[in-house]
């Protein structure tokens, strides 16, 4: 077991498995601060830090460019802004900052086409071009676009629209070319978390009320959904271990192997 120290609550994380590195976003809202810190893996110690002064929501990391990219937001009441961020993971040297019409909720980004997709509290999503910073598209969403994911086998970007309040949620599945709107999934409950499971071609949503729920695109309908005991608060497939990882608010991490999601 290895674990690294942060001053503040992290807020997301990502794994740069041929720099052998691990990247941290933590911060305070109430103190203005964030972090962006890379921290080797095989001795725990960092290797560059560099504070910020918006509040970092989800970092992702880019192999094939070599960079680092951020979602934040300024969240003070008379402006509420957000940007995405592409950082040098060497030296973190900010190359270029994405303009975005409110707070970022999300982040993802496609190897195959070099693209960037963002959400936002402006209930925007939107398409970047990861190398010249160019926008390719923008989609309005009906409910906050709360998080992302790519389905490159599927040429889409797949969308968790959440009204927390009204505790409503729905699946969005975009066209990663035009951003049209292929289909929506009404989901009952506002969706907290998302992953794509590329061999079943189907979406995992977690949910607050503890829900873990499989929809299988091509049928367009639910496969089954279980009762995890606690609120489900993050998610995330392995490709190739073909597992999934499973958040819980009483901390501990399921992780669910490919034939346990096939039902």
């Amino acid at each position: 077991r290895r674990e690294v120290k942060c001053d503040t609550a992290v807020l997301s994380v990502a794994y740069a498995a041929g720099r052998r590195a691990l990247i941290s976003a933590e911060g305070s809202m109430a103190k203005e601060i964030s972090t962006v810190t890379v921290w080797d893996l095989d001795s725990c110690t960092k290797r560059v830090e560099m504070t910020y002064t918006n509040f970092l929501v989800t970092v992702a990391y880019s192999p094939e460019l070599n960079v680092i990219i951020t979602g934040d937001g300024n969240f003070m009441k008379d402006k509420r802004t957000g940007q995405v961020v592409v950082w040098n993971i060497d030296t973190l040297e900010q190359h270029r900052k994405l303009r975005c019409g409110g707070p970022v909720t999300s982040v993802a980004y496609e190897a195959l086409r070099r693209v960037v997709f963002s959400a936002d509290r402006a209930n925007a999503v939107i398409k970047w071009d990861a190398e010249s910073g160019n926008k390719c598209w923008e989609v309005t969403t009906e409910l906050l676009p709360w998080r992302l994911v790519a389905a490159v086998d599927l040429g889409a970007i797949i969308v968790a629209e959440s009204d927390f309040k009204a505790l409503i949620g729905r699946i969005t599945i975009l066209d990663t070319e035009s951003g049209e709107r292929r289909f929506q999934l009404e989901c009952g409950g506002p969706i907290a978390c998302i992953a794509f499971v590329p061999e079943l071609r189907a979406v995992v949503t977690g949910q607050r009320d503890g829900a873990l729920t499989l929809w299988d695109l091509e049928s367009r309908s639910q496969r089954w959904s279980r009762p995890m005991g606690f609120p489900v608060t993050a998610m995330a497939y392995c490709y190739v271990a073909r597992r999934l990882a499973v958040g819980l608010k009483d901390g501990s991490v399921r992780i669910l192997t490919l034939d346990e999601l096939k039902g």
